[in-house]
């Protein structure tokens, strides 16, 4: 049987769709999304979607044993003919190399693949492979589609692939909605925090740190933060105590979406200032339940929150600035509640089910048969 004819067959049908990615319950936003992508394709009757994982942040044996195991898995079920289409999240690293090797062999077998990136440092892992090895990895990676979290994301791809520009597509994060907000008392004490991810310098958890340690004495009496995430957590906790904050920063590790959204429902403020980024699920997610997001302009966040008008944005690695925009937001209460119910409507368009409707069109793009 030819694609063509395999398309033609298949495409009246519910699609069998083989997502290949991480353990659900691993640290970070591509689970996240990952998560989502499974249920809520999941929920439909026009997809059957199968769960194949290559990656889980447990000892090494178990990483290696998923990811052989993993990547077998996924060959078994594309060679002999069980799914038609394969949707793969992929960061850099192992990751994007055992994802092309799924990549490669499924284009040799006429399945069409689409490329999920998470990765905002792309560029740079590949720019730093030996020049000999870029061309393979090139190869193994172009898939039929690949999907990038912002426009700015769409060179990198195309220039480092070989892709044409209408195989790299933009499709931002999804976010599930919640459906109600509490009540929050914008006048109350504290006001109330939030920063989501990995505990690392990239992410600007220690800039925000020195930042809150500068704020005026009754704006840090009133700010309570909550740094939650895996990564270096000694060094934060070390990084807290050293500058007298122990009553204002509460640190946590890695925590469940239930923890996440109770803390989203008690916050006002989203606290992200990234080096470097590509869509952050917690920015989402926070803006979604009505938080003001502080970030910097960075990945798909230079275009997602505009300065003074759904959010605060602030200079990448400069915690004197960070300081004095969170100032500012715990001087003015009405204006923090005005830009956090702007967030909340303008991330409406990045529900998870008009996500989900724009990924099915998009396999039934990549299947039909050509004209």
């Amino acid at each position: 049987m030819t694609p063509t004819q395999r398309s033609r067959r298949r495409v009246a049908g519910p699609l069998r769709v083989l997502v290949v990615g991480q353990a659900e319950g691993t640290p970070g936003g591509i689970s996240s999304v990952q998560r989502l992508h499974v249920r809520f394709l999941g929920a439909r009757s026009d997809v059957a979607v199968r769960v194949v994982t290559t990656y889980d942040e447990t000892g090494l044996l178990r990483r290696l044993r998923l990811m052989v195991g993993g990547i077998a898995r996924a060959l078994a079920l594309v060679l002999t003919g069980r799914v038609d289409v394969v949707h793969l999240h992929v960061a850099k690293g192992l990751s994007a190399l055992r994802k092309g090797v799924v990549v490669a062999v499924a284009r040799g077998r006429g399945v069409p693949t689409v490329l999920h990136t998470h990765a905002g440092a792309f560029a740079e892992w590949f720019d730093g492979l030996p020049r000999p090895l870029r061309p393979v990895v090139a190869w193994l990676l172009r898939a039929d589609r690949v999907i990038v979290l912002a426009d700015g994301a769409r060179e990198t791809y195309t220039s480092r692939l070989g892709l044409p520009a209408e195989r790299v597509v933009v499709v931002a994060n999804p976010v599930e909605w919640p459906a109600e907000l509490p009540e929050r008392d914008p006048h109350g004490s504290p006001v109330r925090g939030v920063f989501l991810g990995r505990l690392i310098d990239r992410k600007g958890v220690f800039d925000l740190l020195d930042a809150i340690a500068g704020l005026h004495a009754e704006h840090r009496e009133r700010l309570h933060v909550t740094l939650a995430g895996h990564g270096d957590i000694d060094a934060v906790h070390a990084a807290v105590a050293a500058a007298g904050l122990g009553a204002g920063v509460d640190v946590r590790s890695w925590i469940g979406p239930a923890e996440r959204d109770a803390l989203l429902r008690d916050a006002q403020l989203l606290l992200l200032p990234s080096w470097w980024e590509g869509l952050p699920m917690s920015v989402l997610e926070g803006m979604a339940w009505g938080l003001c997001p502080v970030v910097t302009p960075v990945g798909g966040l230079a275009t997602l929150v505009r300065d003074g008008d759904n959010g605060v944005v602030v200079p990448v690695n400069d915690p004197a600035a960070l300081g004095a925009a969170l100032d500012k937001l715990l001087s003015d209460d009405e204006v923090r509640v005005q830009l956090g119910a702007r967030a909340r409507e303008s991330v409406a368009p990045f529900g998870a089910d008009a996500w989900a409707d724009r990924l099915v069109a998009m396999y039934r793009e990549v299947l039909a048969p050509p004209q």
